[in-house]
Protein backbone atom coordinates (compact mmCIF):
# COMPACT_ATOMS: atom_id res chain seq x y z
CA UNK A 1 0.00 0.00 0.00
CA UNK A 2 2.82 2.47 0.85
CA UNK A 3 4.49 1.83 -2.62
CA UNK A 4 0.94 2.39 -4.35
CA UNK A 5 1.00 5.69 -3.02
CA UNK A 6 3.97 7.17 -3.51
CA UNK A 7 4.13 5.79 -7.21
CA UNK A 8 0.29 7.41 -7.51
CA UNK A 9 2.11 10.62 -5.63
CA UNK A 10 4.82 11.35 -8.25
CA UNK A 11 3.31 9.70 -11.27
CA UNK A 12 1.51 12.95 -13.36
CA UNK A 13 -2.20 13.57 -12.92
CA UNK A 14 -2.42 14.04 -16.44
CA UNK A 15 -1.14 13.80 -19.47
CA UNK A 16 -1.44 15.62 -22.74
CA UNK A 17 -1.49 14.98 -26.30
CA UNK A 18 0.32 17.71 -29.08
CA UNK A 19 -1.05 17.42 -32.50
CA UNK A 20 -1.18 19.91 -35.12
CA UNK A 21 -4.83 19.84 -34.55
CA UNK A 22 -4.74 21.12 -30.94
CA UNK A 23 -3.65 20.10 -27.47
CA UNK A 24 -5.58 17.79 -25.01
CA UNK A 25 -5.03 16.63 -21.64
CA UNK A 26 -5.83 13.24 -20.20
CA UNK A 27 -6.18 11.97 -16.98
CA UNK A 28 -4.18 9.03 -15.58
CA UNK A 29 -5.78 6.21 -13.42
CA UNK A 30 -4.21 4.64 -11.17
CA UNK A 31 -7.26 2.18 -9.38
CA UNK A 32 -5.37 -0.89 -10.55
CA UNK A 33 -1.74 -0.01 -9.12
CA UNK A 34 -0.54 1.03 -12.75
CA UNK A 35 -0.66 4.25 -14.69
CA UNK A 36 -3.33 3.90 -17.34
CA UNK A 37 -5.35 6.51 -19.59
CA UNK A 38 -9.26 6.40 -21.22
CA UNK A 39 -9.47 4.72 -24.40
CA UNK A 40 -12.02 7.15 -25.60
CA UNK A 41 -10.04 10.09 -24.23
CA UNK A 42 -7.66 9.05 -26.90
CA UNK A 43 -9.84 9.03 -30.03
CA UNK A 44 -10.51 12.45 -31.08
CA UNK A 45 -6.99 13.71 -30.40
CA UNK A 46 -5.40 10.67 -32.00
CA UNK A 47 -7.35 8.66 -33.93
CA UNK A 48 -7.39 5.85 -32.09
CA UNK A 49 -9.47 2.86 -33.00
CA UNK A 50 -10.67 -0.02 -31.13
CA UNK A 51 -12.30 -3.36 -31.16
CA UNK A 52 -12.76 -5.77 -28.18
CA UNK A 53 -13.94 -9.36 -28.89
CA UNK A 54 -14.09 -11.40 -25.76
CA UNK A 55 -10.47 -10.34 -23.89
CA UNK A 56 -8.93 -9.64 -27.15
CA UNK A 57 -8.19 -5.70 -27.72
CA UNK A 58 -6.75 -5.02 -30.85
CA UNK A 59 -5.95 -1.00 -30.83
CA UNK A 60 -5.08 0.99 -34.37
CA UNK A 61 -2.80 4.12 -33.30
CA UNK A 62 -1.40 6.26 -36.51
CA UNK A 63 -1.42 3.12 -38.96
CA UNK A 64 -0.04 0.63 -36.33
CA UNK A 65 -1.49 -2.44 -35.10
CA UNK A 66 -1.22 -3.31 -31.31
CA UNK A 67 -3.11 -6.39 -30.18
CA UNK A 68 -3.62 -6.93 -26.38
CA UNK A 69 -5.28 -9.05 -24.02
CA UNK A 70 -7.57 -7.67 -20.75
CA UNK A 71 -5.19 -8.37 -17.57
CA UNK A 72 -2.29 -9.47 -19.49
CA UNK A 73 0.44 -7.07 -19.07
CA UNK A 74 1.84 -7.31 -22.52
CA UNK A 75 1.33 -5.72 -25.89
CA UNK A 76 1.76 -7.58 -29.26
CA UNK A 77 3.44 -5.51 -31.88
CA UNK A 78 3.48 -7.77 -35.42
CA UNK A 79 4.83 -11.28 -34.23
CA UNK A 80 6.46 -9.95 -31.37
CA UNK A 81 5.21 -9.46 -27.66
CA UNK A 82 6.67 -6.99 -25.02
CA UNK A 83 6.14 -6.52 -21.39
CA UNK A 84 4.28 -3.60 -19.94
CA UNK A 85 3.93 -2.03 -16.37
CA UNK A 86 0.17 -2.63 -16.05
CA UNK A 87 -2.50 -3.98 -17.91
CA UNK A 88 -5.26 -3.00 -20.29
CA UNK A 89 -8.62 -3.05 -18.30
CA UNK A 90 -12.41 -2.41 -18.41
CA UNK A 91 -14.04 -0.65 -15.65
CA UNK A 92 -17.45 1.17 -15.50
CA UNK A 93 -17.82 0.36 -18.77
CA UNK A 94 -14.84 2.11 -20.11
CA UNK A 95 -11.67 0.57 -21.62
CA UNK A 96 -8.17 1.82 -20.09
CA UNK A 97 -5.09 1.31 -21.75
CA UNK A 98 -1.37 1.36 -19.89
CA UNK A 99 0.17 4.37 -20.02
CA UNK A 100 3.68 3.10 -20.60
CA UNK A 101 2.49 1.55 -24.23
CA UNK A 102 1.21 4.87 -25.49
CA UNK A 103 4.58 6.88 -23.81
CA UNK A 104 6.93 4.15 -24.95
CA UNK A 105 5.67 1.53 -27.61
CA UNK A 106 3.59 4.06 -29.41
CA UNK A 107 6.79 6.26 -30.37
CA UNK A 108 9.08 3.34 -30.66
CA UNK A 109 7.47 2.19 -33.96
CA UNK A 110 6.11 5.43 -35.54
CA UNK A 111 8.83 6.26 -37.63
CA UNK A 112 9.40 9.34 -35.80
CA UNK A 113 5.68 10.49 -36.32
CA UNK A 114 5.14 10.80 -32.46
CA UNK A 115 7.93 11.39 -29.44
CA UNK A 116 7.09 11.33 -26.24
CA UNK A 117 8.31 13.52 -23.49
CA UNK A 118 8.53 12.38 -19.75
CA UNK A 119 9.44 15.90 -18.47
CA UNK A 120 6.48 17.34 -19.60
CA UNK A 121 4.03 14.06 -19.45
CA UNK A 122 3.36 14.72 -23.58
CA UNK A 123 2.97 13.02 -26.61
CA UNK A 124 3.83 15.06 -29.26
CA UNK A 125 2.21 14.16 -33.02
CA UNK A 126 4.62 15.87 -35.74
CA UNK A 127 3.36 17.72 -38.75
CA UNK A 128 3.91 15.17 -41.13
CA UNK A 129 1.28 12.38 -41.33
CA UNK A 130 2.41 10.39 -43.84
CA UNK A 131 2.69 6.55 -42.27
CA UNK A 132 5.28 4.54 -43.25
CA UNK A 133 5.03 0.43 -44.38
CA UNK A 134 4.53 -1.19 -41.67
CA UNK A 135 8.09 -2.59 -40.16
CA UNK A 136 8.14 -5.47 -38.18
CA UNK A 137 10.18 -4.99 -34.34
CA UNK A 138 12.37 -7.38 -33.76
CA UNK A 139 11.73 -10.13 -31.22
CA UNK A 140 11.99 -9.39 -27.25
CA UNK A 141 14.40 -12.57 -27.31
CA UNK A 142 16.84 -11.54 -30.07
CA UNK A 143 19.47 -9.09 -28.78
CA UNK A 144 19.41 -5.92 -31.41
CA UNK A 145 23.07 -4.98 -32.69
CA UNK A 146 24.64 -2.05 -30.53
CA UNK A 147 24.06 0.15 -33.04
CA UNK A 148 20.54 -0.36 -33.21
CA UNK A 149 20.36 0.05 -29.63
CA UNK A 150 22.04 2.98 -29.77
CA UNK A 151 20.20 5.00 -32.32
CA UNK A 152 16.64 4.12 -31.66
CA UNK A 153 17.71 5.97 -27.93
CA UNK A 154 18.24 9.43 -29.95
CA UNK A 155 14.52 9.20 -30.88
CA UNK A 156 14.25 11.94 -28.08
CA UNK A 157 17.68 13.73 -28.05
CA UNK A 158 17.20 17.09 -26.90
CA UNK A 159 17.50 19.49 -24.27
CA UNK A 160 19.12 17.86 -20.75
CA UNK A 161 16.56 16.31 -18.61
CA UNK A 162 16.46 19.29 -15.68
CA UNK A 163 16.39 16.04 -13.10
CA UNK A 164 18.58 13.67 -14.48
CA UNK A 165 20.87 15.48 -17.56
CA UNK A 166 20.43 12.73 -19.63
CA UNK A 167 19.48 13.39 -23.04
CA UNK A 168 18.51 10.34 -24.36
CA UNK A 169 15.61 7.90 -23.87
CA UNK A 170 16.95 4.79 -21.67
CA UNK A 171 14.70 1.50 -20.54
CA UNK A 172 15.69 0.40 -17.29
CA UNK A 173 14.00 -3.61 -16.50
CA UNK A 174 13.59 -3.83 -12.32
CA UNK A 175 12.91 -7.19 -11.25
CA UNK A 176 11.85 -8.21 -7.46
CA UNK A 177 13.06 -11.14 -7.05
CA UNK A 178 10.91 -14.21 -6.13
CA UNK A 179 7.13 -14.00 -6.10
CA UNK A 180 4.02 -16.26 -6.05
CA UNK A 181 4.83 -20.14 -4.72
CA UNK A 182 8.37 -18.91 -4.17
CA UNK A 183 8.62 -17.20 -0.74
CA UNK A 184 12.33 -16.15 -1.50
CA UNK A 185 14.01 -16.54 1.90
CA UNK A 186 11.38 -16.81 5.11
CA UNK A 187 12.41 -13.19 6.50
CA UNK A 188 13.41 -14.66 9.73
CA UNK A 189 13.74 -11.04 11.59
CA UNK A 190 10.97 -9.14 9.63
CA UNK A 191 7.09 -8.28 10.96
CA UNK A 192 4.05 -9.42 10.14
CA UNK A 193 5.17 -13.04 8.59
CA UNK A 194 6.48 -11.01 5.74
CA UNK A 195 9.04 -12.83 2.93
CA UNK A 196 11.84 -11.87 1.04
CA UNK A 197 9.20 -11.75 -2.02
CA UNK A 198 7.19 -8.75 -0.35
CA UNK A 199 10.29 -6.72 0.25
CA UNK A 200 11.84 -6.84 -3.23
CA UNK A 201 8.38 -6.24 -4.67
CA UNK A 202 7.79 -2.98 -2.69
CA UNK A 203 11.46 -2.14 -3.37
CA UNK A 204 10.54 -2.99 -6.93
CA UNK A 205 7.75 -0.80 -7.27
CA UNK A 206 9.09 2.24 -5.56
CA UNK A 207 12.59 1.92 -8.00
CA UNK A 208 9.90 2.11 -10.68
CA UNK A 209 8.08 5.45 -9.30
CA UNK A 210 11.46 7.10 -8.65
CA UNK A 211 13.02 6.34 -11.90
CA UNK A 212 10.03 7.45 -13.84
CA UNK A 213 10.15 10.30 -11.73
CA UNK A 214 13.24 10.69 -13.58
CA UNK A 215 12.19 10.57 -16.96
CA UNK A 216 13.16 7.13 -17.69
CA UNK A 217 11.12 4.11 -18.93
CA UNK A 218 11.04 1.47 -16.81
CA UNK A 219 9.50 -2.36 -16.86
CA UNK A 220 9.05 -4.60 -13.65
CA UNK A 221 9.17 -8.05 -14.31
CA UNK A 222 6.39 -8.42 -11.56
CA UNK A 223 4.29 -5.59 -10.15
CA UNK A 224 2.04 -8.27 -8.17
CA UNK A 225 2.69 -11.28 -5.91
CA UNK A 226 3.50 -13.70 -8.95
CA UNK A 227 5.93 -16.43 -10.21
CA UNK A 228 8.05 -15.99 -12.96
CA UNK A 229 10.17 -17.81 -13.87
CA UNK A 230 13.45 -17.43 -13.40
CA UNK A 231 15.09 -18.51 -16.99
CA UNK A 232 12.19 -15.95 -18.47
CA UNK A 233 13.09 -12.86 -16.68
CA UNK A 234 16.49 -11.91 -18.27
CA UNK A 235 14.10 -12.22 -21.44
CA UNK A 236 12.58 -8.81 -19.91
CA UNK A 237 15.35 -7.06 -21.22
CA UNK A 238 16.67 -7.76 -24.67
CA UNK A 239 15.75 -5.73 -27.56
CA UNK A 240 14.12 -2.40 -25.91
CA UNK A 241 16.31 -2.43 -22.84
CA UNK A 242 19.38 -0.39 -21.40
CA UNK A 243 19.85 -1.81 -18.09
CA UNK A 244 18.29 -5.04 -16.06
CA UNK A 245 18.46 -4.39 -12.14
CA UNK A 246 17.49 -8.22 -9.60
CA UNK A 247 16.62 -6.67 -6.33
CA UNK A 248 17.00 -9.34 -3.64
CA UNK A 249 17.22 -10.14 0.07
CA UNK A 250 20.31 -12.12 1.55
CA UNK A 251 20.10 -14.58 4.39
CA UNK A 252 22.95 -16.73 6.34
CA UNK A 253 22.27 -20.07 7.39
CA UNK A 254 22.06 -21.59 10.76
CA UNK A 255 25.52 -21.04 12.37
CA UNK A 256 27.38 -18.44 14.26
CA UNK A 257 27.53 -15.61 11.59
CA UNK A 258 23.62 -15.99 10.97
CA UNK A 259 22.66 -12.94 13.34
CA UNK A 260 26.05 -11.16 12.66
CA UNK A 261 26.48 -10.49 8.96
CA UNK A 262 24.91 -7.62 7.71
CA UNK A 263 25.09 -4.89 5.17
CA UNK A 264 24.70 -4.45 1.24
CA UNK A 265 26.38 -6.14 -1.59
CA UNK A 266 25.89 -5.94 -5.65
CA UNK A 267 26.63 -8.92 -7.86
CA UNK A 268 27.52 -8.93 -11.14
CA UNK A 269 27.58 -12.14 -13.42
CA UNK A 270 30.66 -14.14 -13.36
CA UNK A 271 32.40 -17.44 -11.87
CA UNK A 272 32.18 -16.85 -8.16
CA UNK A 273 35.66 -16.59 -6.00
CA UNK A 274 34.30 -17.30 -2.55
CA UNK A 275 32.47 -19.59 -0.68
CA UNK A 276 30.18 -16.36 0.31
CA UNK A 277 29.84 -15.81 -3.43
CA UNK A 278 28.88 -19.62 -3.92
CA UNK A 279 26.28 -19.42 -0.97
CA UNK A 280 24.48 -16.44 -2.50
CA UNK A 281 24.27 -17.58 -6.13
CA UNK A 282 23.53 -21.08 -5.11
CA UNK A 283 20.69 -19.83 -2.84
CA UNK A 284 19.45 -17.15 -5.69
CA UNK A 285 19.59 -20.31 -8.62
CA UNK A 286 17.83 -22.40 -6.33
CA UNK A 287 14.63 -21.17 -7.50
CA UNK A 288 14.56 -22.58 -10.74
CA UNK A 289 13.09 -25.56 -8.61
CA UNK A 290 9.81 -23.43 -9.07
CA UNK A 291 9.94 -23.65 -13.32
CA UNK A 292 7.30 -26.86 -14.04
CA UNK A 293 8.79 -26.49 -17.84
CA UNK A 294 11.66 -29.47 -18.57
CA UNK A 295 14.65 -28.69 -17.24
CA UNK A 296 16.73 -29.73 -20.21
CA UNK A 297 20.53 -29.74 -19.69
CA UNK A 298 19.97 -27.74 -16.07
CA UNK A 299 20.56 -24.33 -15.20
CA UNK A 300 24.50 -24.65 -14.49
CA UNK A 301 24.83 -25.85 -17.97
CA UNK A 302 23.05 -22.75 -19.19
CA UNK A 303 24.91 -20.36 -16.91
CA UNK A 304 28.10 -21.33 -18.17
CA UNK A 305 27.17 -21.73 -21.77
CA UNK A 306 25.57 -18.39 -21.50
CA UNK A 307 29.10 -16.84 -19.80
CA UNK A 308 30.50 -17.07 -23.49
CA UNK A 309 28.02 -15.35 -24.72
CA UNK A 310 27.38 -12.28 -22.47
CA UNK A 311 28.94 -8.91 -23.94
CA UNK A 312 28.21 -6.92 -21.07
CA UNK A 313 30.81 -8.10 -18.00
CA UNK A 314 32.58 -5.24 -18.19
CA UNK A 315 29.70 -2.67 -18.00
CA UNK A 316 28.14 -5.03 -15.60
CA UNK A 317 31.17 -4.36 -13.06
CA UNK A 318 30.50 -0.94 -13.38
CA UNK A 319 27.40 -0.50 -12.92
CA UNK A 320 27.87 -2.75 -9.81
CA UNK A 321 30.05 -0.38 -8.32
CA UNK A 322 27.97 2.59 -8.65
CA UNK A 323 25.10 1.15 -7.64
CA UNK A 324 27.13 -0.41 -4.50
CA UNK A 325 28.77 2.42 -3.75
CA UNK A 326 25.37 4.79 -3.12
CA UNK A 327 23.85 2.12 -0.97
CA UNK A 328 26.13 1.53 0.95
CA UNK A 329 26.45 5.07 1.86
CA UNK A 330 23.12 5.06 3.18
CA UNK A 331 23.19 1.35 4.70
CA UNK A 332 23.61 0.87 8.90
CA UNK A 333 24.52 -2.42 8.31
CA UNK A 334 28.10 -1.86 6.05
CA UNK A 335 29.56 -1.86 2.44
CA UNK A 336 30.17 -5.85 1.59
CA UNK A 337 31.04 -4.38 -1.39
CA UNK A 338 31.08 -5.34 -5.32
CA UNK A 339 30.96 -9.14 -5.73
CA UNK A 340 30.21 -11.62 -8.45
CA UNK A 341 28.84 -15.19 -9.37
CA UNK A 342 27.23 -17.29 -11.97
CA UNK A 343 23.66 -16.01 -11.81
CA UNK A 344 21.19 -17.28 -14.09
CA UNK A 345 18.80 -14.18 -13.68
CA UNK A 346 21.93 -11.88 -15.02
CA UNK A 347 23.31 -14.22 -17.46
CA UNK A 348 21.12 -14.23 -20.49
CA UNK A 349 19.70 -10.17 -20.07
CA UNK A 350 22.15 -9.45 -22.88
CA UNK A 351 22.67 -6.00 -21.46
CA UNK A 352 24.79 -4.71 -18.63
CA UNK A 353 22.70 -6.40 -15.24
CA UNK A 354 23.30 -6.48 -11.66
CA UNK A 355 21.83 -8.19 -8.41
CA UNK A 356 21.54 -5.89 -5.51
CA UNK A 357 21.76 -8.13 -1.81
CA UNK A 358 20.00 -5.49 -0.08
CA UNK A 359 20.48 -6.65 3.20
CA UNK A 360 20.06 -9.72 5.42
CA UNK A 361 16.87 -11.15 6.70
CA UNK A 362 18.67 -12.69 9.45
CA UNK A 363 19.98 -9.07 10.90
CA UNK A 364 18.03 -7.63 13.32
CA UNK A 365 18.91 -4.45 12.09
CA UNK A 366 19.31 -4.79 8.33
CA UNK A 367 15.47 -6.51 8.99
CA UNK A 368 13.99 -3.25 10.27
CA UNK A 369 15.81 -1.19 7.60
CA UNK A 370 14.76 -3.11 4.76
CA UNK A 371 11.07 -2.97 5.88
CA UNK A 372 10.62 0.07 6.74
CA UNK A 373 8.98 2.85 4.53
CA UNK A 374 12.25 5.15 5.16
CA UNK A 375 14.65 2.33 4.78
CA UNK A 376 13.04 1.66 1.55
CA UNK A 377 13.14 4.57 0.21
CA UNK A 378 16.45 5.79 1.16
CA UNK A 379 17.61 2.34 -0.80
CA UNK A 380 15.34 3.01 -4.11
CA UNK A 381 17.30 6.68 -4.06
CA UNK A 382 20.24 5.23 -3.93
CA UNK A 383 20.06 2.35 -6.49
CA UNK A 384 18.73 5.33 -8.80
CA UNK A 385 21.78 7.64 -8.33
CA UNK A 386 23.73 4.88 -9.32
CA UNK A 387 21.74 4.20 -12.75
CA UNK A 388 21.83 7.96 -13.37
CA UNK A 389 25.43 8.09 -13.11
CA UNK A 390 26.08 4.62 -15.12
CA UNK A 391 23.79 6.27 -17.85
CA UNK A 392 25.16 9.59 -17.93
CA UNK A 393 29.10 7.72 -18.38
CA UNK A 394 27.48 5.92 -21.02
CA UNK A 395 25.83 8.97 -22.98
CA UNK A 396 29.15 10.87 -22.63
CA UNK A 397 30.84 7.95 -24.28
CA UNK A 398 28.35 8.46 -26.85
CA UNK A 399 29.49 11.85 -27.34
CA UNK A 400 32.78 11.14 -28.11
CA UNK A 401 32.65 8.72 -30.70
CA UNK A 402 33.06 6.14 -28.16
CA UNK A 403 31.15 2.57 -29.07
CA UNK A 404 29.78 2.83 -25.43
CA UNK A 405 28.36 -1.30 -25.45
Amino acid sequence: MIALLALAAILPQQVYIATPRGLAAVPVSMERGAAAVAAARLMEPLGLVTSLEGTALRVVLGGRTFDFDLGAPFVRIGDAAFPLVGAPYVARDTLFLPLHWLADYVPRVSSGRYRWDPVRARLEETEAVAVAPPVRPAPAAVPLPTATVAASSTLVVGTPNPITGLRLAHTIVVDPGHGGIDPGNPGQTFPGHLAEKDVTLSIGRLLRAELLRRGLNVVLTRSTDTLIALADRPTFCRAQCDLFVSIHVNAMPKGPRQGRASGVETYFVSDAKTEDQKRVSQMENDAMRFDTRAPGDGPLSFILNDLQLNEYLRESARLADLVQGRVASIHPGGDRGVQQGPFLVLAAARRPAVLVEAGFATHSGDGAFLTSALGQRKIVNAIADGIVTYLLEFERKLAVGGSGR
